[in-house]
């Protein structure tokens, strides 16, 4: 890199870490410094920082960098020692016991070096500080009106979403191509596969089957009987162990529905966006697709990692914003008759805050199968070529206790892959050398929700619906 160029991004950097300094002690409410560092380091209050980044998201990504390199965060301060202060005699002391000719040569030295330092190259100094002063202007001026033109597109997108307000085609075609891009991302996430799965397919909880089909299925079927005041249930948290059937019901609602209500399929990746006020900006966006597409249902599905607790020291501002946004937007639709209908699912319910779970107007419990349940599964999930006698399942079932719909499968897939086996042995080797186990299939699988299930019935009773 040539001098030139160090020259240029040292001018630059200083300007941007001047910038970062002033934005945060506006943030934090030293209004008065911020404005006096506009003046002492003659900063441009027509530009400011980008949307996606600030000082304190620096700090943390350094630490976080820090820790993963060293193992362990880095320590910005340290108690310095008490300075030693001298009396104005002791100094005057001093001063007079310097000798003379050692504060001429000292002083001799300096002038020399200070001379030396300046009769560097001063010409090219000179061309390249005019050259950087013309470049910044020249960007600042770019910035300037990019930036006032990004602004006004996106208050007027704004608006177009706050108000409902369509443009030509009647669709999220906005002025501003942010938004619009925004908004076709997230249609990607309107599901349109084929799920060949219906309400037979869940075996047991009817509890949680009913509230959903009396969530979704009663008002489009009997719209007469929501039209005096009277609205069905805009949210439901489905909460239990890993694997019991939470993500099922979810499909197999869409299935059931696919070809009367848009069904989005949201993941945290899709929402949560490392630029400054994009979360935001997708969950406004969603909630108007989900409202322009009505009918349509919403599934956030591991939604602790949406809603974690708001009092938490970790969390950064930009996750507040998130969440409160979310928030208002789910209060919104409480007040509203929009036809969204949010679904969300959960291993944690206990991690999620007290203001979302107030928002669920449901909260229910996904139970383990029972002994007539897990048949059912085993009987199903069980490969064709696969036959076994009534005492085998009977063992089987109650191998299976306290095993989720998933832990069974597991285990009906071993059975599966046993049988294979002896087919690969009987081709190669002319004789099969394994046996079909059953039993051993399921004693292989080791159930992981007993505790779990103790602690999800316990939610459930405190905080269930």
């Amino acid at each position: 890199m040539s001098r030139n160029e160090e020259i240029r991004n040292l001018s630059i950097r200083h300007k941007n870490i001047l910038y970062l300094i002033q934005r945060y002690l506006s943030d934090n409410g030293l209004f008065a410094t911020a404005k006096a560092m506009l003046t002492e380091a003659r900063l441009n209050e027509e530009f400011e920082l980008c949307d996606n980044i600030d000082l304190d998201s620096i700090y943390l990504e350094y630490a976080t960098y820090h820790q993963l390199k060293f193992g362990k965060y880095p320590k910005f301060l340290r108690k310095i020692k008490e300075p030693i202060k001298l009396d104005l005699a002791q100094k005057r002391n001093k001063i007079k016991s310097k000798p003379v000719d050692a504060e001429i040569n000292e002083t001799v030295t300096e002038t020399a070096r200070k001379r030396d330092w300046l009769m560097m190259d001063v010409n090219d100094l000179k061309v390249t500080v005019t050259k950087i002063d013309t470049q910044s202007r020249d960007e600042q001026a770019d910035s300037d009106t990019l930036q006032k033109k990004h602004n006004l597109e996106s208050l007027a997108s704004l608006r177009e979403v706050q108000h409902g307000n369509n443009i030509a085609n009647g669709d999220l075609l906005l002025s501003c191509q942010e938004w619009q891009s925004l908004a076709d991302m997230l249609r990607s996430t309107i599901v349109h596969e084929d799920v060949n799965l219906t309400w037979g397919d869940m075996c047991g909880n009817s509890a949680c089957v009913e509230i959903i089909k009396e969530a979704v299925l009663t008002p489009l079927k009997y719209p007469q009987l929501f039209a005096n005041g009277l609205k069905p249930w805009r949210s439901v948290l489905l909460h239990g162990p890993p694997g019991s059937g939470k993500t099922m019901l979810a499909k197999v609602l869409y299935a059931e529905t696919k070809e009367k209500v848009t069904f989005f399929n949201i993941t945290s990746s899709m929402i949560v966006s490392k630029w400054r006020g994009e979360s935001e900006k997708l969950l406004k966006i969603l909630f108007y697709l989900a409202q322009k597409h009505a009918p349509s249902i919403i599934f956030l599905d591991e939604i602790e990692g949406l809603t974690s607790k708001r009092d938490r020291v970790t969390d950064h501002e930009s996750s507040k914003r998130f969440k409160n946004e979310l928030l208002q937007l789910m209060d919104g639709l409480e007040q509203s008759s929009s036809g969204v209908f949010i679904l969300a699912s959960t291993n944690l319910p206990w991690e999620i805050d007290e203001a979302f779970l107030r928002r669920f107007e449901k909260k229910l419990l996904v139970q383990l199968p029972n002994e007539l349940e897990r048949a059912k599964i085993i009987n199903k999930l069980l490969p064709i070529n696969v036959q076994i006698n009534e005492t085998t399942m009977c063992n089987l079932v109650k191998m299976s206790a306290n095993f989720t719909g998933d832990e069974i499968r597991l285990a009906c897939k071993e059975i599966a892959m046993q049988a294979v086996r002896r087919v690969t042995q009987i081709a190669i080797k002319g004789k099969a050398e394994s046996e079909l186990l059953p039993d051993l299939a399921f004693k292989q699988v080791k159930p992981l929700s007993n505790i779990l299930m103790e602690k999800h019935v316990k939610w459930q009773t405190e905080h269930g619906s």
